[in-house]
């Protein structure tokens, strides 16, 4: 059984059309790989949306984001990046850069 990186539904678009091309998370969901062919399902259900592959992975500091990174999460600043991580991890500082692209659809 292939592992599974969840996502919220609301941006399953974003992710299917490419626009959203990396998340952010905690060290807790910072165990994949260079090279990792997994499904990409919904948080809310655990639907199967896609399959992607992991291009890079970038261990930073909250302070650190920028636009790039914004860009690659489909957001216009980085002060609403910023604004969700808080929202999503409230006091952490050590995050995870995940870039991907979509292998194929479900």
């Amino acid at each position: 059984m292939s592992s599974c990186m969840t996502f919220f539904q609301r941006l399953e678009c974003q992710i299917l059309t490419g626009k959203k091309t990396a998340t952010i998370r905690d060290k807790s969901d910072s165990h994949y790989s260079v090279g990792q062919i997994l499904d990409a399902c919904t948080h809310e259900d655990g639907r199967k949306m896609c399959q992607i592959e992991i291009l890079s992975i970038e261990s930073l500091k909250l302070s650190e984001l920028n636009r790039t990174h914004a860009k690659a999460e489909n957001l216009p600043f980085v002060f609403v990046l910023k604004w969700i991580i808080r929202k999503i991890y409230p006091t952490e500082q050590d995050l995870f850069f995940i870039q991907f692209r979509v292998v194929s659809g479900c």
